[in-house]
């Protein structure tokens, strides 16, 4: 948004208003504090600064890039019928086992409450069935809250929240898989980059198309999708989507509901492949140095916290190149911060991760100067 005037802005117009056209007071007044002109020409800057703003945020949030929050949420709907992402569940799969078959033959139900080792719960979403002679079924599992904080890894979701109401109750449980798709409420950045998209692939079929479809399922924020090409590069009639979470992995029910949304978005007869994601990660080692005088702490973890935000931003299948680390760096230029395309020891070229894995980083993989 255009900068506004401020009230000492507009104090300083009526004030030379008085100063030019006074004729039955003393114009000097107006710089009295406490006179009747100064408090008639402060009180009525303060009313005209109110409702100055008042316009400029009422016409700022017509436009997409000045609308926040639910503003934002209005002006989608209203001209697109988009809605925001809320926040969306973990989505995974477990494994029930069981070491004899004294229990016999049995199901566990939907609904069945499981729970991981720090309590986090977890509900069946499709039904356990084990045979007489069966030691393994598998289920369907869906974290009963929403939330990042409610994704977890491989071999976390262990325990019956009551193992008394099973039919067999030395049946145990493990998630072989890390689970996926929890995710937060869209934020206002990622929210209008999908609505940029809106016009884009509005006609749907195209390959942007189906990318929009897969990431406005919630849990889904990156997609990429890759036209299938035969021996002698032609089309061969078919899509291969790879899907990730912002931790850059995706479970097989995560993927399954992408597929089902699929259906207004792919092309009529056109299979699309969807292919889960894993999450790769890498190193960054930086030799920077600093302006005299500088706090060079607070600066390297600034620094730091850029390259974190910037490389768990890539989409899956997306290649880090080493001059966007450079780029980054160099936003601190101003801060103090001296760098040099010779200042990036690791990676020494471009990372180009493998179809179907997405790269991230940890803050503890992220050294400067040996830090």
């Amino acid at each position: 948004m255009a900068d506004l005037p401020t009230r000492l802005d507009i104090y300083s117009i009526g004030r030379q208003y008085v100063l030019s056209r006074a004729t039955k007071l003393e114009p000097t007044l107006v710089d009295v504090e406490g006179s009747d002109v100064n408090v008639f020409v402060g009180s009525t800057s303060v009313m005209v600064d109110t409702v100055t703003k008042q316009l400029g945020y009422s016409i700022n949030r017509t436009f997409l890039d000045g609308a926040e929050d639910e503003d934002l949420d209005r002006w989608a709907y209203d001209r697109y019928q988009e809605t925001r992402k809320g926040a969306s569940a973990a989505l995974g799969g477990v494994r029930f086992f069981r070491g004899s078959l004294t229990g016999g033959a049995g199901t566990i139900p939907i609904g069945t409450v499981l729970t991981t080792l720090t309590g986090t719960e977890y509900i069946t979403t499709s039904i356990a069935s084990f045979g007489i002679s069966d030691y393994t079924s598998d289920a369907d599992v869906r974290a009963s809250q929403a939330g990042k904080v409610t994704e977890v890894g491989a071999n976390q979701i262990v325990k019956f929240a009551t193992p008394s109401a099973l039919f067999d109750p030395t049946i145990q449980c493990n998630n072989d898989l890390t689970t996926a798709g929890g995710e937060d409420a869209e934020d206002d950045d990622t929210f209008r980059l999908r609505l940029r998209n809106f016009w884009l692939t509005a006609r749907r079929g195209v390959l942007s198309a189906i990318e929009q479809g897969a990431t406005s399922v919630p849990g889904v924020v990156s997609a990429v999708a890759v036209e299938a090409l035969s021996s002698t590069g032609q089309p061969a009639r078919l899509v291969n989507l790879y899907i990730a979470d912002s931790s850059g992995v995706a479970s097989a029910q995560l993927a399954q509901s992408v597929y089902t949304a699929l259906n207004d978005y792919r092309a009529g007869g056109i299979p699309v492949v969807i292919s889960t994601s894993i999450p790769l990660l890498i190193n960054i080692s930086l030799n920077l140095a600093f302006q005299a005088g500088v706090d060079t702490q607070t600066l390297t973890d600034q620094v730091k916290s850029a390259l974190y935000e910037f490389v768990n931003s890539l989409p899956v299948n997306g290649t880090l190149l080493v001059s966007d680390i450079y780029t980054v760096v160099t936003r601190f230029k101003q801060a103090g911060v001296i760098a040099s395309a010779a200042s990036i020891l690791a990676p020494t070229g471009d990372l180009v991760p493998t179809i179907g894995q997405t790269l991230r980083i940890v803050l503890q993989n992220i050294l400067v100067n040996g830090s």
